[in-house]
């Protein structure tokens, strides 16, 4: 059994850390046979259903936003459909592993969040603004939207804000 984050493409419905039990429950999860789609910089997978974009399921707005804030190169070009899973990368026997804790951690236990940019100009640094907010999808879609109209924009990222007050 492996511990995963469920993206549903439904935005009603609230992310949740699900339990699922080998292959047969990825599958019922995303409805239907996988597709693993390597998320490298989280050290993560997004679990999708292979065949989501013939069945024509609905765009799932926050894993796609979530891709497109990784993969640059991707932005408009691809996007994810139906119910994702988040899991941790394969063990050295090749099994799924659980969400990598630092994923759980910032989708679960953050207060609050800032878009940061790396532009092409300063490539060893991120700079942001003091927009803050309280969903981590909502803050991709305004670096992604910002990352769009500001063409000095190599990089976007999405950070803790860090300044909760206790």
């Amino acid at each position: 059994m492996i511990h995963a984050v469920q993206i549903p493409v439904d935005e009603d419905r609230p992310l949740c850390k699900v339990a699922i039990e080998g292959l047969a429950g990825m599958q019922a999860a995303v409805g239907g046979y996988i597709e693993i789609v390597d998320l490298t910089p989280l050290q993560a997978s997004l679990v999708v259903n292979e065949e989501g974009k013939l069945m024509r399921i609905n765009i799932n707005r926050r894993a796609t936003l979530l891709f497109w804030l990784l993969f640059p190169s991707i932005r408009g070009r691809d996007a994810i459909v139906g119910d994702a899973l988040i899991v941790g990368y394969p063990d050295g026997q090749g099994n799924t592993t659980d969400a990598p804790k630092e994923v759980v951690d910032l989708l679960f236990e953050t207060k609050s969040y800032k878009a940061e940019f790396q532009t092409y100009d300063d490539p060893n640094k991120f700079n942001g603004n003091l927009r803050r907010f309280e969903d981590y999808f909502e803050a991709a879609n305004y670096a992604l939207l910002k990352a769009q109209s500001w063409t000095a924009v190599q990089r976007t990222r999405v950070v803790p804000a860090g300044d909760e007050v206790a």
